[in-house]
This record gives C-alpha cells, sequence and structure tokens, in this order.
C-alpha cells in the first residue's frame, strides 16, 4: 500500500491563525483559488511524494538523526509572495533568511539522498503556501503592500512526518511521527 509524505515543521494555533488572516485579505482580492486550509499550514522541509508503508521507518529515523543534536530555534516571516504559472499563482509567505533552518534543511536531505531519496534540484525556499491557482483581481504588486508582513517569531521545537491524504473529499494533513529535538 502507498501512502503520500513529506516532512514538515508544524505551526501552532496562533501562527495558523496568523496566516489565515493573511489568506483572507487574498481571497477577498481574489476572482478564484485553491487556498489552504487553515489547518494545513506548514513548512515543508523535505516533499518525499508516495511510498509505500514500511518506507515510514528509514524516513523516522532520518528525522531522528537531524533531531538528535539539535535544538529548538525561532524563524521570522519575512515577506508575501508568488511563484507564477502563467495567469495563475501559488501564493505564500516567506521566511528570513536562517542558518539554523537551511543547515537543517541540508542536514536531512544529505540523509535521504544516501537512503536513496533523490535529492531536490530546486534551491530550498522556505515558504507557507496559502493557494494555488490564485487567480487575483489586481496587481499583485499592489496587493503586497497592502498586506503588512509582522516579524512574527515561530518557535520550532519538532519536525513531523506527514501524511497527505483525502477524507471525505478534503484534503488533510495528518502527523504520523513527531520528534523533538533533543537539546
Amino acid at each position: 500500500m502507498l501512502i503520500r509524505v513529506f516532512i514538515a515543521i508544524e505551526f501552532e494555533e496562533q501562527i495558523k491563525k496568523y496566516l489565515w488572516d493573511i489568506q483572507q485579505v487574498l481571497k477577498e482580492n481574489s476572482i478564484k483559488g485553491n487556498f489552504t486550509n487553515k489547518d494545513n499550514f506548514h513548512l515543508t522541509l523535505k516533499f518525499i511524494g508516495n511510498v509505500q508503508i514500511n518506507a515510514l521507518e528509514t524516513l523516522k529515523k532520518s528525522i531522528d538523526k537531524v533531531t538528535k543534536n539539535g535544538k529548538s530555534f525561532a524563524l521570522l516571516f519575512e515577506k508575501i509572495g508568488r511563484f507564477q504559472r502563467e495567469q495563475k499563482s501559488i501564493v505564500w509567505v516567506g521566511l528570513k533568511k536562517n542558518k539554523i533552518l537551511e543547515a537543517l534543511h541540508d542536514q536531512l536531505e544529505n540523509i535521504l539522498v544516501k537512503e536513496g531519496y533523490p535529492k531536490e534540484q530546486r534551491k530550498f525556499r522556505p515558504h507557507i503556501t496559502l493557494g494555488r491557482e490564485v487567480l487575483f483581481q489586481s496587481d499583485f504588486e499592489k496587493l503586497q503592500k497592502i498586506i503588512e508582513i509582522k516579524s512574527q517569531e515561530i518557535w520550532v521545537n519538532k519536525i513531523s512526518l506527514m501524511e497527505s491524504t483525502r477524507i471525505n473529499g478534503k484534503l488533510e494533513y495528518i502527523p504520523i511521527y513527531i520528534k523533538y529535538f533533543e537539546r
């Protein structure tokens, strides 16, 4: 049996609420879009994709390795941005450059490559997706000026292996393994 998974940093409820508030402004200024469910807001460290159930143990051990000597750290929101695909956009909130996050990502990537998972070809650009296939009513650059992103601190003390699944037609991200930093 196949299961669709990724490795992520999950957020506390107040961070999800903050992101949801930003998302509401985007919705009000959009013609249409596929907007992320509030409960699904997260920061992807590594998208894995479909794997056999027995592969989960290797993924859990990989997470254990990166959390063993790691310690909690803080991230800061930086800006709202988008990846443009024709006239539609993937809209996100980006994070300020963080050496600890980059090192964590690189370490995880290297461990997973040794386990046979392909290395991501794109540069790691940490972001939280707010919506996909978003079509705006007006110029996105104007909207960026309207939405003020606070440099709010996001405390990171764990990494999660997440399952991406549909339940009653609704996309849900379910933590199937959570590992806290050991120090």
